[in-house]
């Protein structure tokens, strides 16, 4: 039996994929109006389709791959930032899925991580006011198979020379990501930690051999900006910080804004005239808030940990 065409495969994605994409109710009626608008297309659908192939290609390509993604695709397609990246995401899935059933993935590890897409629309509609994929290349990382949402946070493969130089790549270590699904307790933050040696030697043993894998995970984030987390002395984020050893923090007002106000980084270029536009409302927001005015600065911090074994 030939197989569906590019056209007939976006007409008829079957709610459960969007569920467990994380494209619930509320999201799925634009998402198929998306869809229908990329299978009308000759040109969005044949890119759809040449994505879709990429990605299905790269999976269990963990490292050193350079995005297939063109500054086109990323752009959109009738008024949708990333709408064919998304539904060449969206068509690709089920692979993903079945490779992390081929490694021996929990279920809910499966559906959590892949859930990641539609807090990616989300936010992008946090941002832009409109339904869209502004992270599509975040998401073509995740779809690459070397990575797990374990609880609280998530884990990239990765190798990393942790800001030591004439290393080379350096070691295969786990980047820890923080999604945005609430608190950063300390007991979910530390049972989180406490299970990604593990389960990367579990279900990745081919790395696992290597000296060191899996040892030690970095983060790069403003959350681990020491001087902004201590302005929230006890809090969980100031917790969170001071669990990394940071060796770089470039100045990234913007992504303080972007993160924690949903708005574009751009704005970060124009702070001194929006501070009395922006939310007071959180004691994170009256921080970053009083800390611009202060003349200070939100900071980008790469850091690492040992992870527990």
């Amino acid at each position: 039996m030939p197989r569906a065409s590019i056209p007939e495969m976006l007409k008829s994605v079957p709610d459960d994929l969007l569920g467990r994409l994380g494209v619930n109710a509320d999201l799925r009626a634009p998402t198929r109006r998306l869809l229908e608008t990329v299978a009308r297309n000759p040109a969005g659908a044949a890119r759809t389709g040449e994505l879709v192939a990429g990605f299905r290609g790269r999976i269990g390509r963990y490292l050193g791959q350079q995005t297939l993604l063109s500054q086109a695709d990323l752009a959109g397609l009738g008024g949708v930032e990333g709408a064919v990246p998304l539904a060449a995401l969206i068509l690709s899935a089920p692979d993903v899925e079945e490779f992390w059933r081929g490694l021996g993935y929990p279920e809910p590890i499966i559906a959590d991580t892949l859930a990641d897409l539609g807090r990616q629309i989300r936010k992008t509609i946090a941002v832009t006011g409109r339904f869209g994929l502004g992270q599509a290349s975040w998401l073509e990382m995740i779809w690459r198979g070397g990575f797990a949402q374990l609880g609280r946070l998530q884990f990239e493969l990765r190798r990393s020379t942790l800001g030591r130089e004439g290393a080379g790549d350096g070691p295969l270590v786990l980047s820890a990501h923080i999604a945005p699904i609430g608190s950063l307790a300390p007991d979910l933050v530390a049972a989180s930690l406490a299970r990604a040696h593990r389960f990367f030697t579990t279900h990745f043993p081919e790395l696992a051999g290597e000296p060191g894998a899996f040892d030690i995970a970095f983060c790069e984030s403003w959350l681990l900006d020491t001087e902004l987390m201590g302005l929230m002395p006890g809090s969980n984020m100031d917790s969170f910080a001071r669990l990394w050893t940071v060796w770089e923090r470039p100045v990234s007002d913007g992504s303080g804004i972007f993160f924690g106000f949903d708005r574009p980084f751009a704005d970060a270029e124009k702070l001194p005239g929006i501070l009395d536009d922006l939310p007071y409302d959180s004691r994170l927001h009256r921080a970053m808030i009083d800390l611009w005015r202060r003349g200070g600065h939100v900071h980008s911090c790469s850091g690492w940990l040992t992870l527990p074994r």
